[in-house]
């Protein structure tokens, strides 16, 4: 009896000690709707759905698309791309040549519309120049007008939005060449001992003058290619513009100018018969000749007896132009124009004008 008791108690702990085994790891569940597929990670349901919570933006559930309003959100946050503000930017560089060599003495202009600021700078003997304490902006102009024969250099727009930026200028120089001419009036005959003067629009502030020899011509050398315009100043004031030198290709230039034979003078009235002598009168000319353009002014004052006079005018259409001040009853001056066309070489020379001041 004692002998059975013991070999129950046996029995009893080897089947507790089964159970145990069996129930100590939960049997897996094989449904086929449970089944992860292999390619997601552990647990990364569980950290989408963190970051979901962190930012405030409901997890999607299963293969759903986002709502639009989600979408919003989204493109809101991706287009908000934060940006350390820089509360000063240090720019700095270097002007040279395209041989590298350094260029000392150049003024660099930075300046801003957008922040209204304007700054400039000369550059050092190894070509260096530096500006501090800029602001931020994205639309900084980087200018040089060099000295010597260098094309001016523009740069546009710069964004400058780091502590530190660095913008080196290369200086492009100018092909030089001999530039010829000849000064002619309307028939076509020279006019000489003219005094021209040349300015470039390529180099920053570079002009010369030249005096038309007996046969109306000029030649210069060492001229820089490019745009330029001719002027001649005086009592007769010319402009020609339009003109463009190429080294390589050389032409000769033509000028025609307003002179010639013929005269144009006058006397001038006011509406009752009393000669007017504070007048100025102008007398304008142009011409267009394929690209160029050339306007000729002369100008004079009426004398005493209200009488003005042109000499020495080509032929043609010319804009004579009547300037006068008359005072009024209130002591202030009011000022009077009156404009007509003459055709010089056909029109009579001498002419009759009446202003009216009423």
């Amino acid at each position: 009896m004692a002998h059975y008791r013991k070999l129950l108690i046996v029995s009893s702990v080897i089947l507790a000690a089964i159970v145990m085994m069996l129930y100590g790891h939960p049997l897996d569940d094989w449904s086929p709707q449970q089944i992860q597929p292999a390619n997601v990670a552990p647990g990364l349901e569980r950290i989408d759905e963190i970051q979901a919570r962190s930012q405030n933006i409901p997890p999607v559930i299963d293969n759903q698309p986002p709502s639009p309003k989600l979408n919003n959100r989204l493109a809101t946050q991706n287009s908000q791309v934060i940006t350390t503000v820089v509360a000063s930017i240090t720019l700095s560089g270097w002007v040279g040549t395209e041989f590298g060599e350094n260029r000392a003495g150049e003024t660099v202009v930075l300046y801003s519309s957008n922040l209204r600021t304007r700054h400039s700078v000369i550059t050092g003997i190894s070509g260096d120049f530096i500006f501090t304490d800029l602001n931020p902006s994205w639309d900084y102009v980087l200018r040089v007008s060099p000295q010597g024969m260098f094309k001016r250099y523009v740069k546009f727009p710069i964004k400058l939005s780091l502590e530190e930026e660095v913008h080196n200028i290369v200086l492009e120089s100018i092909p030089l060449g001999t530039v010829s001419g000849r000064i002619a009036d309307p028939y076509g005959r020279p006019v000489t001992d003219i005094e021209l003067f040349i300015k470039t629009l390529e180099v920053e502030s570079w002009s010369t003058s030249v005096i038309t020899d007996a046969h109306g011509s000029f030649s210069l050398t060492g001229f820089p290619a490019g745009k330029f315009e001719l002027s001649i100043k005086g009592r007769q004031s010319l402009t020609a513009t339009g003109f463009r030198f190429d080294p390589a290709v050389g032409e000769l230039i033509t000028l025609t100018i307003d002179v010639g034979p013929h005269y144009l003078k006058g006397q001038i009235y006011d509406e009752s018969g009393q000669t007017i002598d504070n007048a100025r009168v102008f007398l304008n000319w142009e011409l267009q000749e394929n690209s160029i353009r050339i306007r000729s002014i002369r100008q004079t004052s009426v004398d005493a007896r209200g009488e003005f006079q042109f000499t020495r005018l080509g032929p043609g259409n010319h804009e004579l132009v009547i300037s006068a001040w008359k005072g009024g009853s209130s002591g202030q001056a009011t000022k009077y124009t009156s404009r007509q066309t003459v055709n010089v070489g056909v029109d009579a020379g001498e002419m009759n004008i009446y202003l009216n001041t009423l």
